[in-house]
């Protein structure tokens, strides 16, 4: 009997087990395209050659399109700016895209410049030079 209410004592007693810790949101997974608009206008490079997906990894960002996946590109974070920022670098400074984004859970809403100067706020005025993408994340 001793035994049996000691070993409660300690079963009651004991601290319960926490929560494993959260991991930080991260653009990094495989994604899908929502939605893509330039200027304010839907983007219509995507209805000639859709994207299939879009796979993003901590340093590079990989599209593909009719089974095949394009070439890797070097991509850069920075998720304690404000907005968090990310870099692609496909060659030429006149071609590199600047950007910021916005992670919602599964939602992942880029807004980027193609050899300009980076936005200030995750939208697509009309008009303007900024590309607004909008990816779903694709589940295991």
């Amino acid at each position: 009997m001793n035994i049996l209410v000691i070993s409660l004592a300690f079963g009651l007693g004991a601290p319960g087990l926490k929560d494993a810790p959260k991991a930080d949101p991260s653009p990094v997974g495989v994604w899908t395209v929502e939605a893509h608009v330039h200027g304010g206008q839907p983007d219509q490079s995507l209805v000639q050659s859709p994207i299939e997906k879009i796979v993003i990894t901590t340093d590079h960002w990989v599209v593909h399109r009719n089974g095949q996946p394009g070439p890797q590109t070097t991509l850069a974070f920075d998720p304690k700016a404000a907005p968090p920022q990310l870099d692609l670098n496909v060659g030429a400074a006149a071609s590199a895209i600047r950007g910021i984004y916005k992670l919602d859970g599964d939602t992942l809403t880029l807004a980027y410049t193609i050899g300009g100067e980076r936005p200030a706020k995750v939208e697509s005025p009309s008009g303007s030079n900024v590309w607004m993408m909008t990816l779903k994340r694709i589940k295991k």
